[in-house]
């Protein structure tokens, strides 16, 4: 089943079409019906919008004034193509749909000038937010980027597909879930993806593919929190088993680099949060997080700070909005500096500086540093001096 993405667009044009055009086919036939629109959602009318299929006649129409066109009568069971165009725009084809008995498809188009740039990021909560992230993308790319939310799209694959054939300057993926659609269904325009917990257990990389990891370095990670802890000698290491076993390897060599211990903490669920921290507790002298599918939750991020504050253990925390939490310090950034590093990338490869494939696996090269002063008076602390503190709570 097709529908149109969820986005300012079909919201302003579905309003347009009568009740009894959206829902009504005759018993005998199929219909495809739906309006055309320029890169801002307003209708185009005289738009040329053709039909064609494996068994059905080229046909062709032309939008109303309020940009409507509608196929009455074809055969049903058949696979279709719909391809709209106008003066002006860039022509926009949608392949593959199936004609049913009875029904009734609403294909809207969204044309674009030649001359129009656009990022179109396709998001998923999975398992990070990613309203801050999507805000600093926008903020910083400078052309219009279209956010669509994949998790409240009923067809998703499907939507992916029209965003392909809509032809986009740049495609960004944030979360799991966006990211396996694109590498599935995307080809050949560049892309970059984002928030996944750790991409090398997926096979994400092609061609037209950049990633850009949130993850920072191991060493670079246990360098801060012995930067700002120097007396540190036990570290415990909290994590979800199933999604971060790589990323906890890595670090216990990192620590171990530096004459550190380590201890694991591994959760499956949100059951074993608290029964794992207790096992650390008298082992350790700090505790660091690593960002997971299961601790950027905000229900475990309350019981892993809440503990580590009764149990008077600094904890080093992903992002800074633990740190404002309760958590002392920070090693990583956050979503919205993420966003903004996506939007780099992306400019690039809008100026031609490099391709997607050019690209490859990096990682983020800016972080913060912030401090929670309250945290660290409790805990009878002095953050060393010289350090790079961006904020302090």
């Amino acid at each position: 089943m097709i529908r149109t993405r969820r986005s300012p667009f079909p919201a302003i044009v579905l309003a347009c079409l009568p009740l009894a055009d959206l829902v009504h086919a005759s018993p005998e036939v199929a219909t495809i019906s739906g309006v055309v629109g320029d890169p801002t959602g307003a209708p185009l009318s005289r738009a040329l919008v053709t039909l064609s299929g494996d068994g059905i006649a080229v046909t062709t129409a032309l939008t109303d004034d309020r940009g409507r066109y509608r196929f009455p009568a074809i055969p049903p069971d058949h696979i279709c193509s719909v391809t709209a165009g106008g003066a002006g725009f860039r022509s926009v084809t949608y392949e593959g749909m199936s004609t049913e008995l009875g029904r009734n498809r609403v294909v809207n188009f969204r044309l674009k000038r030649p001359a129009d740039r656009e990022v179109v990021a396709l998001v998923s909560r999975d398992p990070f937010p990613y309203e801050e992230f999507a805000a600093g993308l926008q903020s910083h790319v400078g052309v219009p980027v279209r956010t669509i939310d994949l998790d409240r799209d009923p067809d998703a694959a499907t939507t992916v597909r029209r965003v392909r054939a809509e032809r986009p300057d740049v495609i960004v993926g944030a979360g799991l879930y966006a990211a396996r659609l694109i590498r599935r269904e995307i080809r050949d325009i560049p892309s970059i993806l984002t928030l996944v917990t750790d991409p090398r257990r997926y096979d994400l990389q092609s061609e037209s593919i950049g990633i850009l990891i949130n993850q920072p370095d191991a060493d670079r990670l246990i360098e801060r929190v012995a930067a700002v802890l120097p007396r540190l000698s036990r570290v415990g290491l909290v994590y979800q088993a199933d999604t971060s076993s790589l990323l906890a390897r890595d670090l216990k060599e990192a620590a171990q680099r530096r004459a550190l211990r380590v201890e694991f903490g591994l959760f499956h669920s949100q059951s074993d949060v608290i029964p794992t921290l207790r096992s650390l507790k008298g082992r350790i002298d700090a505790l660091v997080v690593v960002n997971d599918d299961l601790t950027s939750t905000r229900r475990a991020q309350e019981v892993i700070t809440s503990w580590a504050l009764r149990n008077h253990v600094p904890l080093a925390a992903p992002t800074p909005d633990w740190v404002e939490r309760g958590a002392l310090f920070d090693y990583g950034a956050s979503y919205e500096r993420l966003g903004e590093e996506t939007a780099r990338v992306a400019a690039s490869i809008l100026r031609g500086a490099y391709l997607a494939s050019d690209f490859g696996t990096q990682r983020m090269k800016e972080f913060q540093l912030a401090v929670n002063g309250s945290t660290a008076m409790s805990l009878g602390l002095e953050i060393p001096g010289g350090l790079p503190v961006e904020t302090t709570y």
